[in-house]
């Protein structure tokens, strides 16, 4: 395939997928657990938990991470506020994307960061129960400055969260 027809395609997937979107209908709220898979060389660790507030147009979530793994263990409190989007008009798959801004505990001292974070969540319980779970991805990059590269995330840094 020519670079020419798959920038065609590309384009074509982008339009369809935008013409197909729709804000959220209802509001509700979202407790996460998140697992980072890139936070140690021995695989994945529980880091926290983040609360999540879905609105009609967008959201907002506050989450506290902890991490032992390293030599200086650190903690951090992110807050995120975005725009989120229901595909196909159902409520099964939304997705989001919005900005990231906290604060990053090396032992004593805090450190600023801030980014953004792009992700999507697909809803895997019945439409009617009263608790409903979702299994979500989250790519995110943040300029931190409690480490020597500051931007952090970039290439290889993604959460998953399952949310209930």
């Amino acid at each position: 395939m020519t670079n020419f027809k798959k920038k065609i395609l590309l384009l074509l997937v982008v339009v369809s997928t935008i013409a197909n979107a729709q804000f959220i209908d209802k509001d509700y709220t979202q407790i996460s657990v998140v697992f980072d898979p890139t936070i140690t060389d021995n695989g994945f660790q529980i880091g926290g938990g983040e609360i999540q507030k879905i609105m009609h147009w967008g959201y907002t979530s506050i989450g506290a991470s902890t991490y032992k793994g390293f030599d200086v263990s650190y903690t951090d409190l992110i807050g995120t506020f975005g725009i989120n989007f229901n595909l196909f008009n159902n409520d099964v798959v939304r997705y989001y994307s919005g900005f990231r801004l906290g604060l990053i505990w090396r032992e004593t001292t805090p450190f600023p960061a801030v980014g953004g974070a792009l992700g999507f969540d697909i809803k895997l319980s019945k439409f009617y129960s009263k608790i409903q779970f979702y299994l979500g991805m989250r790519l995110w990059t943040d300029y931190r400055e409690d480490q020597k590269n500051h931007f952090y995330g970039d290439s290889s840094g993604y959460k998953r969260g399952t949310h209930y």
